[in-house]
C-alpha cells in the first residue's frame, strides 16, 4: 500500500532509516531530529504486511526567483529497505508523492548521490538539471595574506540582516529569517559557526566526511573574501584534515574557493528539479546533509 505517512509514522519511519543507512547519521534517528525536519513536511511511504518499507519526504521551503517568489519543496530521506528493493516501491512512492503535491509546489529539488534512487526520480518526472561538485582543500595550509577586517560571530538576533546579505539576484532558494532561523540556529544537533566581515557571512561546522575529520562550509552570502580566510585558520586550528563545500558554479562562492586553492573532489550531487530542470546557486544549506 502506498499513502501519505502521518505523525504517528515517526518511530516506524526511524526504524526503516536505521535498516536503510544504519550507522550514518545517527543523529537523523532522534525523534527532535525528526520532528525539526519534517514538522510541516509531507512525507509518503510505502507499507506492505504492516512494515514500512519505503519512504519520501517532501520539506516546504520558499524559492527566489528574478525577483519572485515560489513556493517549494526539497525532496530528503528517499529510501527503501535493502529487503524490499528491486520491487517497484520507491518509484511508486515517488509517484504518488508528486501527483499528491502537484497543486502545493511550483518547484522542488533533490540532491541525489546514491545511483539506486536516480532511476525511480527519472521515472517520476524529475530531471537532473546539473551535477554540483563538493570542492576540497587541505586544512593544513594555512593563508598567508593580512587582513585587516574583524571577524565576528552571529548569534539568532542577527537573521533580519542575514536575510538582507543573502537576497541575491538568480534562481535559489531562498535565505528568509524564518529558514535561517531554522536551519542554523534549530537544529538539536548541528551546532554552527555563524560568522560575519563587512557585508557577508559564513556558516560552518566540524563533521566527519567520506572518514576524514572536515570543516564544512555549509553556506555563504555577500562579501566572503576575508570569511573564507577566517573558515581556513580555524580549520587549521582545529586540526582538521579538510576544509570543504559543496556549492555550484552559479553562486558566487564557486569562484572565491577556486581562488583560495579548492579544487573539485571526487564527489558530485546531482541537483534534480520537479518538474523542470533548473540551475540554481547551491550550497549545503540547501541539503539537509550537514
Amino acid at each position: 500500500m502506498i499513502r501519505e505517512a502521518t505523525a504517528a509514522d515517526r518511530d516506524a519511519i526511524l526504524d526503516l532509516r536505521a535498516r536503510c543507512f544504519g550507522d550514518v547519521d545517527p543523529e537523523k534517528r532522534d525523534p527532535r531530529f525528526w520532528q525539526w525536519e519534517f514538522d510541516r513536511a509531507r512525507c509518503f511511504v510505502a507499507e506492505d504486511g504492516g512494515r514500512l518499507v519505503s519512504h519520501i519526504g517532501l520539506v516546504p521551503v520558499t524559492y527566489a526567483s528574478d525577483g519572485q517568489r515560489l513556493r517549494g519543496a526539497i525532496a530528503v530521506d528517499a529510501m527503501t529497505s535493502p529487503d524490499a528493493r528491486g520491487k517497484g516501491w520507491f518509484s511508486r512512492v515517488v509517484k504518488e508523492a508528486m501527483e499528491s503535491t502537484r497543486d502545493d509546489y511550483d518547484i522542488a529539488t533533490a540532491y541525489q548521490i546514491r545511483d539506486a534512487v536516480l532511476g525511480a526520480m527519472l521515472r517520476g518526472g524529475w530531471a537532473v538539471a546539473e551535477k554540483v561538485p563538493v570542492l576540497v582543500r587541505p586544512a593544513g595550509i594555512r593563508l598567508s595574506r593580512k587582513r585587516d577586517q574583524a571577524v565576528r560571530e552571529l548569534t539568532r538576533d542577527d537573521i533580519d540582516w542575514m536575510s538582507r546579505i543573502a537576497a541575491t539576484p538568480g534562481f535559489h532558494m531562498a535565505r528568509t529569517a524564518d529558514f535561517l532561523a531554522w536551519r542554523f540556529f534549530d537544529n538539536p544537533h548541528w551546532k554552527y559557526r555563524v560568522t560575519a566581515s563587512g557585508d557577508g557571512y559564513l556558516v560552518a561546522r566540524r563533521t566527519k566526511l567520506k572518514g576524514f575529520d572536515t570543516y564544512a562550509i555549509v553556506d555563504a552570502a555577500g562579501d566572503t573574501r576575508r570569511l573564507v580566510a577566517d573558515a581556513i585558520d580555524e580549520a587549521k586550528a582545529l586540526r582538521c584534515t579538510l576544509v570543504a563545500a559543496l556549492v555550484s558554479r552559479q553562486h558566487p562562492l564557486f569562484l572565491r574557493l577556486l581562488r583560495r586553492g579548492f579544487i573539485p573532489g571526487p564527489h558530485r550531487f546531482r541537483l534534480l528539479v520537479h518538474p523542470r530542470p533548473r540551475r540554481a546557486a547551491v550550497t549545503w544549506a540547501d541539503t539537509d546533509h550537514l
